[in-house]
């Protein structure tokens, strides 16, 4: 029984090409710092670093105020809203009643105008390009 050892299948293609591209950023010396030198940029880094910090401070207090302000308004939008809907309700209601129309035609108005609703709603599709 013969042996079948593995063949190089590649050793009759070249080798391949090395290409070397140069970058052509100039390069930085390295800077040696003192260590007083060193303690200095430290502290500044520091000051910066505590200069930055009360910055993002200062945004969020500004976030929360303005979030809490528009979750207010939204708020009273929003009862307003479900004000004038109970009321024009209410009107309705008393509308058809008053008018003999009877309490079984409440339904149907109120079908009627689901489906004036979900039949007038046009869907739009937003598409989104994110980097």
């Amino acid at each position: 029984m013969a042996k079948h050892l593995p063949v190089n299948t590649m050793a009759h293609l070249p080798a391949p090409r090395v290409m070397h591209y140069p970058d052509p950023a100039p390069r930085q010396t390295v800077e040696y710092l003192t260590p007083a030198q060193l303690a200095a940029r430290r502290r500044e880094q520091q000051a910066l670093y505590a200069r930055w910090l009360v910055r993002q401070a200062e945004f969020a207090e500004h976030d929360r105020k303005v979030r809490r302000f528009w979750l207010g308004f939204g708020a009273i939008v929003a009862v307003a809203v479900l004000a004038i809907l109970a009321a024009l309700g209410w009107l309705a209601w008393h509308a058809l009643t008053g008018a003999g129309i009877g309490v079984l035609a409440v339904p149907v108005v109120v079908l009627v105008l689901a489906g004036l609703v979900v039949g007038g709603h046009r869907c739009v599709t937003v598409i989104q390009h994110w980097h």
